[in-house]
């Protein structure tokens, strides 16, 4: 299975409520609906974002507030949120970022030769995919 990024927008109320019984959260993610799912590519989107490939280093860094969310609600699970304030400067910083300038970032060997999960598969030539070994000599 593997670790794998999915987000969910909720109100408010809803967060709110999760906050004060994190067990209201399995409610939430029965509706599929409201859920975008990045798979594995949430460690290559980091990097784009912020140049990091160590983890360790994820607190350092607010725009990677868009892949990891901010404040940790269940830690063994790694589910964390950002409040709608917290969202609103982060898609108003985000906004700000050229894609000519995550496409210059990506580097499928330093992608690679750092491990960014999912490794095992390997980081491909072409930007937007994650490719088999076989297809990256």
């Amino acid at each position: 299975m593997g670790l794998v990024g999915a987000y969910m927008r909720v109100s408010e109320d809803e967060l709110a409520g999760v906050l004060l019984d994190s067990n209201q959260v399995e409610e939430l993610l029965d509706d599929e609906e409201r859920q975008t799912d990045i798979d594995k590519a949430w460690h290559g989107l980091y990097f784009l974002l912020t140049g990091e490939t160590d983890l360790d280093a994820i607190d350092r860094h607010s725009l990677g507030k868009a892949v990891f969310g901010g404040d940790v609600i269940d830690e063994e699970t790694g589910m964390a949120y950002l409040t709608s304030a917290e969202v609103y400067d982060l898609a108003e910083r985000l906004h700000f970022i050229e894609l000519s300038a995550l496409e210059a970032r990506y580097d499928a060997a330093t992608m690679n030769e750092q491990e960014l999960y999912p490794f095992e598969n390997g980081w491909g030539p072409e930007k937007n995919c994650i490719c088999s070994n076989s297809s990256t000599s």
